[in-house]
């Protein structure tokens, strides 16, 4: 080991200061401060650094103006040509126009990506930063902070592939104009933005070849969503249900809907629309709200529920949260309509079934577990995930159903967290026995 050490640091020992140097300068800055007293042949290297990198930089060991002061000496000294990557976390009270000093630094040296997170303040930082002049930047990450892009820039943005807004106000205009100007874009994040007007977000990249992944989330007053994408991949939804107007998604593979409970009753049909204009993606997430919109009800005197099929869905994720009326009767009513289905994971970390669950008793117990009923068929089902299993009577009526109706089965895991042994049922052991003599690969872990 000695002497395969000693080999290596002749090798270095050959390098040109120059060469040593710009392989140092790609390091976090924050890295390079910290082991400058090492060696005094390069402990001016931070100052060369490309990767600006100030996270963490302000916590518990370290005040607000000491992190300052670090950020303000490295780029007072700054002697590099260009700079790759700057990332900014702290509170921007009274030190704005530093941090637009140093923007406008990073932006002068070719920045390519810049993070800015401002969530530790207490108010959006209200002063726009200017980008117009920007073209090498791709990717742009705003928490707390006012953006704001011109029409139609003559340079500014044109290489940008990911955009990420955080507590931003959004206007058509704007998202009309990041379409416009970034070309290139492949990414959009809204988060907890305030979106102005009419509370009509439209996501017009119809001419775009290279947009791939959108999210949208946490948007309280946002009333629709008009998206025309048509080489979109992955679309990520967070909030109440909305309605979707999809003009075209051809591309999509992977959907997310984490609906929240309103105050407000909203509309089956609005849920059901969205998931109808999605359902030839490969991979779907999503919360029971969206088992509610589909399962039967009375329409005009008559139980029906829509129609609809995910013939291409090969991966399926749901969150169960409290209240609702679901149970394992919806759960296979939606599964038998996705003939190609591989995964299948439910997630009840923060729900239990009630105690006593009449109408799944009386009405459908007896058809699911009906043993000459194939209407329940999964045959490409290979895995399962319980994910908060707690060894409730209808958890293992799930588990139960799983492995007399999916031939293919290969692994059924049962996770039960640690820290929720006060809420776990005494085990039926009976039945763990009786369903394990089906399937021997159910195991059970503690995460």
């Amino acid at each position: 080991m000695s002497e395969a050490s000693n080999k290596q640091m002749k090798l270095i020992k050959r390098l040109s200061d120059e060469l040593v140097e710009c392989i140092l300068s790609f390091l976090p800055v924050q890295s390079t401060l910290q082991h400058r007293v090492l060696s005094k042949r390069y402990r001016d290297t931070w100052k060369l650094s490309r990767d600006l990198d100030f996270s963490g930089i302000y916590s518990v060991r370290r005040s607000q103006s000491e992190a300052v002061r670090i950020i303000e000496d490295v780029f007072n000294q700054h002697q590099g040509p260009e700079i790759d990557r700057f990332v900014l976390s702290l509170d921007h009270t009274g030190v704005e126009d530093k941090i637009l000093s140093w923007v406008d630094t990073c932006l002068r040296k070719n920045i390519k990506e810049l993070v800015l997170d401002f969530s530790s303040s207490k108010k959006v930082m209200e002063i726009p930063l200017n980008f117009s002049s920007s073209e090498t930047l791709t990717v742009l990450k705003l928490q707390w902070c006012r953006f704001e892009i011109p029409n139609n820039l003559p340079k500014g943005l044109r290489l940008l592939k990911t955009l990420s807004l955080m507590r931003t106000e959004v206007t058509n205009e704007m998202i009309d104009s990041i379409f416009n100007n970034c070309i290139h874009l492949e990414s959009l994040e809204l988060v907890k933005c305030q979106m102005s007007g009419n509370g009509i977000l439209t996501i017009n990249a119809h001419d775009h070849k290279k947009f791939k992944s959108l999210v949208v989330s946490c948007m309280p007053n946002l009333l629709s969503i008009f998206l025309d994408a048509p080489t979109l991949e992955c679309y990520k939804y967070d909030g109440y249900a909305r309605t979707i107007n999809v003009l075209n998604v051809n591309a999509l593979e992977e959907a997310e809907f984490h609906y929240r409970r309103s105050k407000r009753r909203h509309s089956s049909d609005t849920v059901v629309d969205s998931m109808l204009a999605c359902s030839a993606v490969h991979a779907l997430t999503t919360t029971n709200i969206l088992l509610e919109a589909i399962t039967y009800r009375y329409l005009k005197g008559k139980l029906e529920k829509p129609l609809f099929k995910f013939e291409n869905l090969r991966e399926f994720k749901i969150f169960f949260k409290a209240p609702t009326f679901c149970t394992l009767f919806d759960i296979a009513e939606f599964l038998k309509e996705c003939p190609k289905l591989e995964q299948f994971i439910i997630d009840i970390q923060n729900f239990t079934f009630e105690p006593q669950m009449y109408f799944w008793e009386i009405h459908h117990k007896a058809q699911i577990q009906n043993t000459s009923n194939n209407n329940y068929l999964l045959k490409c089902l290979t895995d399962v995930k319980i994910i908060g299993y707690k060894g409730h009577w209808h958890e293992l009526d799930i588990v139960e159903f799983f492995v007399k109706n999916a031939p293919s089965l290969k692994r059924l895991e049962l996770q039960m967290p640690k820290n929720a042994k006060n809420d776990a049922h005494t085990p039926d052991v009976a039945r763990i026995k009786l369903i394990k003599t089906i399937f021997s690969g159910v195991k059970v872990t503690e995460v």
